[in-house]
């Protein structure tokens, strides 16, 4: 547990922040229509910048990056295709979605702030696996993931507001 005396205060910052984003997704909610857009948005850059400094001065830079961008790519366009529940809604006057409640945004939230807080432990102790290309890929498979996940849901929120404005403009 002394490994805990080497964690920055701001990671600490970052985890109650995801918490208290991950649990406030839990009710039903009305949103500032920017705010699931931006959100999902910050988490990819945290994604691609654990990439930049994890394997930025290295020649895994190029393979990292490459597998992060096709398993965003697959996971948008695969999950931007599918509906979203009848349960969302957007309100045009007030420039809000109303959103259902739920427990996925905080898996979401926990799942990669647990992942980039284990493979910065690893790079920490300077475990030889995390530069091993199998791991990176892995590694960076997974931000892909986490990104196509977070970027699709956005993008399906985009669409919602911008079908309910052309309707109410038409």
């Amino acid at each position: 547990m002394i490994f805990i005396q080497h964690i920055p205060p701001f990671v600490f910052l970052i985890l109650a922040a995801l918490l208290w984003l991950g649990l406030s997704a839990r009710k039903d909610r009305l949103v500032r229509w920017r705010v699931p857009v931006i959100v999902p948005m910050a988490m990819t850059i945290l994604a691609v910048t654990s990439l930049l400094g994890q394997y930025g001065d290295t020649e895994l830079l190029l393979p990292s990056l490459l597998a992060w961008l096709s398993v965003c790519v697959l996971m948008v366009a695969w999950l931007a295709k599918r509906p979203l529940p009848d349960s969302f809604q957007y309100n045009a006057e007030a420039a809000k979605f109303q959103m259902p409640g739920s427990y996925v945004p905080l898996a979401l939230y926990m799942g990669i702030f647990a992942f980039k807080f284990m493979v910065g432990l690893m790079s920490g102790m300077r475990m030889p696996i995390v530069n091993e290309l199998l791991f990176v890929l892995v590694i960076s498979g997974v931000y892909g993931l986490f990104s196509g996940i977070f970027l699709s849901s956005a993008w399906r929120l985009i669409q919602l507001r911008r079908f309910t404005i052309v309707q109410i403009n038409s």
